[in-house]
């Protein structure tokens, strides 16, 4: 019979972080006027929140046009593209889990 030592490693499953610098969207002077882009990524309630969103800015603001994009973040790109085709001045994404 012979003994055999085993041996583990113990690895830390833990990614390191690697910040990405970003520049913000320049922020607009008024919504009034304004196309707004909703985006939800069909997580769940995310649709309810932009539409409560939307409510918010309808009685705070005139004239705003909202348009809606759905897609999902996990299997494609985000809608960046359509948002540029749509003219939107400014966009409201949710997600959630």
């Amino acid at each position: 019979m012979t003994n055999t030592i085993a041996r583990l490693e113990v690895l830390n499953p833990v990614a390191e972080v690697r910040p990405k610098a970003a520049t913000p969207a320049r922020r607009l002077d008024s919504l009034s006027g304004k196309k707004i882009g909703l985006w939800w990524n069909t997580k769940s309630h995310g649709d309810i929140a932009l539409s409560a969103a939307a409510e918010a800015i309808e009685r705070r603001f005139e004239n705003v046009a909202f348009v809606r994009f759905t897609r999902q973040l996990d299997r494609q790109p985000g809608p960046y593209d359509l948002v540029k085709k749509s003219g939107c001045d400014a966009v409201i994404g949710t997600t959630g889990d």
